[in-house]
């Protein structure tokens, strides 16, 4: 667990809202997980690290490197939107801000 995730679940307790459910594997073939999750509601939290550009190789190329640049990580968003779930995504400096919060109070509220 990242410093961000454990930060975001202090968080939910503090607003006292419903437990969500940790590192839940989603899909039935891949070990892809999502950090939070409200069943019930099919609301889905991922916190992603921050992206950078780094310029790799002789030929001087920039390529994102970092948490979710992947081809798989879009793959992985997109198969849970063909299942059913609602995902939102932070960066840590969203949780840290509240940001995260007040947007997860939203997203339940409103069903997922």
């Amino acid at each position: 667990m990242s410093e961000a995730e454990e930060l975001l679940a202090l968080h939910i307790r503090a607003a006292k809202l419903p437990e969500p459910q940790r590192e839940f594997k989603f899909h039935p073939y891949r070990k892809w997980r999502f950090d939070f999750l409200w069943t019930k509601e099919k609301l889905a939290i991922e916190i992603n690290g921050g992206n950078r550009m780094a310029v790799i190789g002789k030929n001087g190329k920039a390529v994102a490197v970092g948490r979710h640049t992947k081809p798989d990580d879009y793959r992985k968003l997109n198969e849970a939107v063909i299942l059913g779930y609602s995902v939102l995504q932070f960066t840590p400096d969203m949780v840290k801000t509240g940001e995260a919060l007040q947007m997860i109070e939203r997203g339940l509220k409103c069903g997922g």
